[in-house]
């Protein structure tokens, strides 16, 4: 399994990305109940984890995660002359639901309000908690997963609140597999339309995004791009004066 090693304080030295990788370990916990705190990197988070230092020490104690999109592709070539594959988040869970859809592998999502569409999927969904109401009150949740017997749990709330929420169900109900997938459900359930096919892995998915969504969107992107580009900048800078 590929890492970037590298010295320093950033979210890249713990960084999977290798698609291959990801889908193996994913694969590999489920079938032999590991444990698994999953999550992925993006322009987005990589900025999150900067500014939320509870986001950061979840990321660098507890979860693995995988690089997601054009962004961190081009800082993992910048920081370490790493030439990684193209690929992102909605890639590896479509990959992941099409497996748990032929092997019945049974699950419980968290998020959205997917109450009407739950049943029409093909997916073996044991449990459904909506991302509102039902996750205010976690140590009820816990118990509730419990009762399921249900190791693996897909909760999809976006970061960091997912990665929160997470931890605190993984830190009470034992041997889970939690994977965070922000908003592919919505995706998945048709509640919300993805960029065509040739928007994705171009580096400009982020472009249809903001013209559809640009009330929600438009700090993340406007403000967040040119934030994510000087912390790369300052990053490489660090190293070149140290000689790294």
């Amino acid at each position: 399994m590929k890492y970037m090693k590298v010295n320093g304080m950033h979210p890249l030295k713990k960084l999977l990305f290798n698609k291959s990788d990801v889908l193996d370990l994913i694969s590999k916990s489920i079938n032999y109940s590991e444990p698994l705190l999953l999550t992925y990197l993006n322009q987005h988070c990589f900025n999150v984890w900067y500014s939320d230092a509870n986001y950061r020490n979840l990321l660098d104690r507890h979860f693995k995660y995988y690089l997601d999109g054009i962004g961190v592709r081009f800082a993992l070539f910048l920081i370490n002359k790493i030439k990684a594959k193209r690929f992102n988040a909605s890639e590896i869970n479509e990959e992941v639901f099409n497996r748990f859809t032929e092997l019945r592998t049974p699950i419980i999502i968290i998020g959205g309000r997917f109450e009407s569409l739950i049943p029409k999927s093909q997916l073996n969904v044991i449990q459904y908690f909506n991302g509102y109401e039902d996750v205010v009150d976690w140590n009820k949740l816990s118990k509730e997963i419990i009762q399921s017997d249900t190791k693996t749990i897909i909760i999809g709330i976006g970061a960091p609140t997912q990665e929160v929420l997470a931890y605190k169900i993984f830190s009470i109900v034992q041997n889970l597999q939690i994977i965070c997938v922000g908003n592919f459900l919505e995706y998945f359930f048709r509640t919300k339309k993805r960029a065509p096919k040739i928007f994705h892995n171009s580096g400009f998915e982020w472009l249809y995004r903001l013209i559809h969504e640009p009330k929600r969107l438009w700090s993340r992107y406007i403000i967040g791009i040119p934030v994510f580009s000087y912390r790369l900048l300052k990053i490489k800078f660090t190293y070149k004066q140290r000689g790294k």
